[in-house]
Order: C-alpha cells, then structure tokens, then sequence
C-alpha cells in the first residue's frame, strides 16, 4: 500500500487511510458514510488505558481519515487495482444506511450547516467602530536604546472590568510582540493579526515610522479584539487592564500557553455536517491568496500615492499665490497706468484668484488629511486580515501534520505478528503481551492524533467562516473613497465656480 504521505484534514479526496483489503469508495457530495464514521469515531473512549485487555477489532474506521493537503488540489491519487465498480459504491451506501438508522439526509444536513455558519457569523463584526485607542507617550525610556511607550485606553467596559476602572495601561512594543507570541502559542489555527515591524536606534526618532507603527498598533489590537474567540482569551484582558508594568507582571505571574485543542474533544454533530466542499472553497482560496494580496497592496498604495500628490497640490498652490502677488506688483510697470488704467482692473481681480488658491488649498489639505487619517486606515486593515489568512496558510502547512497513517502501518504489521505466534508453543508470552500492548498504544496514538487533525478542521472552517464576513470591509473602503472624492469634487467644483463668475468682470478689452 503506497499511502504514506503526511496525513492532512483537509483535502477532500484522500485515501490515505484506506487498508489494502479495503473496497474504495468514492466519496459522493452527500458523504453517506459520514454518519457511521461519526458514530464510531464519537464512541471511541480517548482515556481508555494503554494495558486493556480489549480485543483488537477495528480500532478506528479506515474511512475515519484525516485527508491529505489542501495545499494540492491534485493529489487524488487511487492505485489502478484500489477501483471499484459502481455495484461496491451501491453495497456501501446500503451497508451504511444499515448500520446507521439516525443517518442524517441531504436536507438536515444543509440546516445544519446553515444553522452552524449562521451561528459563527454573527459572532463577528469587522464593520463595528474600535474599541482600543493608542497614543505614543512623547516621554521616552532606556539607556542605550530609546523606546517608545504606548498609551493603550479602552472605550467601553471589558470582562473582569467594572465601568468605574481606569481604563488605560501603558505597554510597550516589546509587549505587544509578548501578546502576538501567547496567541499563535494558544491558537495556531486561528487568524492572529501581524505587527508592524520593529526598528532600533535612531530609527526610533524617525516620527514618521512612530507614527505609522502607532497606527499598526492600533489596527493589530483592534482585530483581535473583533476575533469573537481571542476577544475573551485571559492573556488579551490582563493586557488591556492589567496597569502594573507588563514585563514586571510576566517574571511573577504564571500562565497558561497550552493550545486550544488541550483535552478537548470533536463533536460528532461537526463530523456528520463536514462536506467535501468545504475543503475545495479553502483550496480555492489557498490558491489565490498571494493574487489577492498583490492586487489589494496595489489599490491601497495607489491610494496613498493621491494622498502624496494632493500634499504636492497644496504646497503647488501656495506658490502659485505667492508667484500672482509677485506678478501683480511687476504689471504696473510694463503697462504704465499713464497708458491706460486697465491694468488696475486686472490687477484688482487678482486679489480674488489668491483668495480661490488659498481655499481650494484648504479644501485639499482637508481632504489629505481625511484621505490619511480615515480612507486609507479602510484599505490598510483589509490587507491586515488577507496577511493574517496568509499566515494561517502557512502555519496549517507547518503545524498540522501527523502521522497517522504510518502508525496504521505499523499496527498492521503488529497485528500479523500477533496471528503469526499464535499456536506455537515456543514462543514468549511476555514478547506476545509486549507487541498487544504496542499496538494498544499505536491505536490510542491513532485516535488521539485523528481527534486533534479533526479539531484544526472544525477550527479552520470556523476563521474560513468568519473571514467571508470582511468582504464587507472592501465594500466599505469603496464606499468612503467615493464617498470622500465625491464630496470635495464638489467643494471644489465650487470654488470654481465662484472664480469663474468673478473673473468675468475682468476686462478684456480698453473699451
């Protein structure tokens, strides 16, 4: 059997765990066998000591399988002499309709989905107003190395919190990074928000980098804060309301960094809903993710890239005032008033083309300073939640292997050595007790790992469940960048306006 590949509980069409003797049958949309696998698998006591003296039987359905990468959409490989006819795949959904009377149809499952997606989505809100403010304290600390203290105040009540409290805590970076580390530690599988990078020296002098770091803060603290399940992680409230020093309160205090998964156990309900499809849509997503994100970071520099060039329009407007004043004091002097006095005319209406420069040049500083402070904020947290999706890529592909299916393989070989010393009185009783408890111990492995694999599946569907919600953020960004272009087109459409009808009265001519 040519099956050991790492095992993975994603990709749909795997047939990593299926035996040699074992009829392949081909997993239909509806998953009829799910229901008796779900029943079994739920049935397995995960505390059962390692020297029963259960008969080895089974031990887990081969179908029960945590299914190959989701980071290869082709690998759906069958052997040539693993293929059945169509009659195997009619006798199995007989055989599982059989043994499972409470099999769940199409329709209840479809409900059940809905319900439990439905249930996820309302947990998370990306369009809510933050909740977290941060501001830089100007004083700065250190020796050798100024860092930069933050101000980090909440605006409403948190757990554990009374709405009497004082609501602000001062942190560092180096504490925000403590946070970050305890998340991914706690949960691997969920989205964790990225930081803004790190700089030494005098880079953190530079007011610029502060201040955009400052804004990273913020965005990084409010994502998790939005996350329905970092929200109330313990950690994440000592942070936000713990008003002692942080890294004082680290060296004392004792905390919990265990993942999520830690005796925990999957429902069989999450295992009968699991369709196919679920793990095509991530695929899918898997494999545009990198697209996404250079097409996203794209729009969004080409927003910051309007608000460069309006910053030059104001300064271009300014000179232009300064270059008309100039100018109106040089005209009497090619064109002698003595001449004619028209000059003094258009003279005069300059002082009304300086008071057009100088407003739209209002206007414009308005609008960069709402396109910096409120639109592109918009577009910079949307690229913070597909970094976030990335990551979570790339965490799955590190941490969620097992091996499952070379512990089945060994099984099988125990199992045959087992078969092959019975009747022969030469042969050990304590090396026959020896090999029954290794397999015992192979098959609690087995189902320990397969639990944990069908953990991170329910897991990653829950953040694939809650990242459909930020499509609502992209609309969103596009709302307010019309919204705001909309608004000061007409402010300036405007002033104008008014530039045009005052300019008319300039004479152009001596009569």
């Amino acid at each position: 059997m040519n099956n050991y590949e790492d095992t993975d509980p994603w990709n749909a069409n795997s047939n990593a765990w299926k035996k040699d003797n074992d009829p392949v049958v081909p997993t239909t949309d509806s998953e009829p066998a799910f229901s008796r696998i779900s029943s079994e698998f739920n049935a397995l006591n995960l505390s059962t000591p390692l020297d029963t003296t259960e008969e080895d039987t089974g031990f887990l359905p081969a179908n029960d399988v945590l299914e190959e990468s989701i980071w290869d959409d082709n690998r759906n490989t069958l052997n040539g002499d693993d293929i059945t006819t169509a009659s195997n795949i009619e006798t199995a959904e007989a055989v599982t309709a059989q043994n499972d009377p409470g099999h769940t149809n199409e329709d209840e499952t479809e409900a059940d989905i809905f319900e439990w997606t439905n249930n996820i989505r309302k947990t998370y809100r990306p369009l809510d107003m933050d909740i977290i403010v941060i501001e830089e304290i100007p004083e700065r600390e250190g020796l050798l190395f100024k860092h930069a203290n933050y101000l980090v105040k909440h605006l409403i009540a948190l757990p554990g919190s009374t709405p009497s409290e004082e609501r602000t805590v001062v942190r560092r970076y180096s504490d925000f990074l403590w946070l970050r580390e305890i998340l991914l530690k706690r949960y691997p599988f969920r989205m964790i928000p990225e930081l803004p990078p790190k700089r030494i020296g005098s880079q953190n002098s530079d007011q610029v980098f502060l201040k955009r770091r400052r804004i990273g803060l913020s965005r990084f603290i409010n994502l998790v804060m939005k996350h329905p399940k970092l929200n109330n992680d313990d950690l994440v409230l000592t942070f936000l309301t713990v008003r002692t020093d942080l890294t004082s309160w680290r060296k004392q205090a004792t905390y919990d960094t265990s993942n999520e998964f830690t005796d925990k156990k999957i429902s069989s309900e999450f295992m009968r809903m699991w369709k196919k499809e679920f793990a095509e849509q991530w695929n899918q997503a898997a494999s545009c993710i990198d697209t996404s994100m250079e097409l996203w970071y794209r729009i969004t520099l080409l927003i910051e890239r309007h608000e460069k060039r309006i910053k030059q329009m104001v300064h271009e407007r300014n000179f232009f005032e300064t270059l008309v004043d100039n100018f109106g004091e040089v005209t009497p002097k090619l064109y002698p008033v003595q001449q004619n006095s028209t000059i003094l005319d258009i003279n005069s209406n300059f002082s009304v083309i300086k008071k057009h420069l100088e407003d739209t040049s209002k206007i414009c500083e308005q609008e960069r300073e709402e396109t910096s402070g409120t639109l592109s904020p918009k577009f910079k947290i949307f690229t913070d939640i597909l970094l976030s999706l990335r990551s979570l890529f790339e965490r799955y592909k590190i941490m969620a292997a097992n091996n499952v299916v070379q512990l089945q393989g060994h099984v099988e070989l125990n199992k045959e050595k087992l078969e092959s010393m019975k009747g022969k009185p030469d042969v050990s009783g304590a090396e026959y007790d020896r090999i029954r408890k290794i397999i015992q111990k192979d098959r609690r492995n087995i189902i320990e790992q397969s639990n944990r694999a069908w953990l991170i599946r329910q897991c990653i569907l829950e953040e694939f469940t809650i990242f459909q919600e930020t499509q609502f953020l992209i609309t969103r960004a596009f709302q307010d960048w019309a919204k705001l272009n909309s608004n000061y087109a007409g402010l300036k459409l405007n002033e104008w306006e008014k530039l045009v009808t005052s300019t008319m009265d300039m004479p152009i001519s001596r009569e």
